[in-house]
């Protein structure tokens, strides 16, 4: 006898509607706008614009099915709930409701109601899908990609607060997830979280520092003889103005003065590659380099 689980195919509504999406975004990021800080529409191909709206758009519409079915599970059908049960019963899959019908039953339902300039993008999407999948297109790339970003952000948005999902945790590959990261709405959450655990960190390091000050400053002196002076330990600390802000090993971030508490994320000038507070995502250059550039 066959093994069904083996036979059998089986995909929910949620995790075909993310895979969508992900495909999606998969055609219009390509390896190469991935390394840059933003991306050149008039470089993507016809093949990027339609296939990654094609399939970006399928999936808001699994997304939106979801969110019904969480509510009542007979609303992503068409027809009347009593009629859809009655078809099910008798082992006969209903058609699914379309984007007018999941609206105007997310609305009645559970409530979930698009605004007007929200409405308005998914509808320019909609208009483009159906253009790139019924007939010629003819429209300019940077309107196309505007219309594009809108959405991407309408939908991360959708994902976190009607769903729960963080796209990127839904990410199945490295690739996907940078490119993810360039939806600027999603970015800035990502950011943010980001943000916050390397605060959180160094709120624990600094306890740690203050427990264990001199064997900590020892070893970095140690480190310091070791290298012959080729490491740089300490920089000026913003909040005491003393060379006391540890900016190697385990430590890097905390201040080592005992009348400073401060501490903050270390990164490297972009530059001249001198250490320096800062996120290691931006752009980074220390005081003596904008000074340079002043005076260029």
């Amino acid at each position: 006898m066959t093994d069904k689980t083996k036979t059998n195919l089986s995909i929910d509504l949620l995790e075909n509607g993310i895979d969508f999406v992900l495909k999606g975004i998969d055609e219009l990021f390509d390896d190469e706008s991935i390394l840059r800080i933003s991306v050149d529409p008039t470089e993507l191909n016809l093949s990027n614009f339609k296939y990654g709206i094609l399939h970006v758009f399928s999936g808001f519409l699994l997304l939106l099915k979801e969110r019904l079915y969480r509510h009542l599970p007979e609303l992503i059908f068409k027809g009347k709930i009593s009629e859809v049960r009655e078809k099910v019963r008798n082992g006969k899959i209903p058609n699914t409701v379309d984007l007018d019908e999941i609206l105007e039953r997310l609305q009645i339902g559970p409530l979930v109601n698009f605004p007007e300039n929200e409405l308005e993008i998914i509808r320019r999407m909609q208009n483009f899908r159906n253009q790139f999948e019924h007939y010629k297109i003819d429209i300019n790339k940077f309107e196309l990609w505007e219309t594009i970003t809108q959405f991407l952000a309408l939908v991360d948005t959708f994902l976190v607060d009607e769903l729960e999902i963080n796209l990127d945790s839904s990410a199945t590959t490295h690739s996907v997830y940078e490119k993810i990261q360039k939806i600027e709405l999603h970015w800035e959450r990502i950011e943010k979280r980001k943000k916050a655990e390397i605060i959180n960190e160094l709120m624990i390091l600094r306890k740690s520092f203050e427990e264990n000050r001199e064997a900590i400053i020892k070893d970095l002196e140690d480190e310091y003889f070791a290298s012959k002076g080729y490491i740089d330990r300490f920089i000026d600390c913003p909040e005491c103005n003393e060379e006391t802000l540890i900016v190697y090993g385990e430590y890097a971030g905390v201040c080592s003065n005992k009348e400073c508490s401060y501490f903050c994320p270390i990164a490297t000038c972009d530059r001249c590659g001198s250490k320096m507070p800062g996120y290691p995502w931006d752009v980074n250059f220390c005081e003596s380099c904008e000074a340079d550039f002043a005076r260029e």
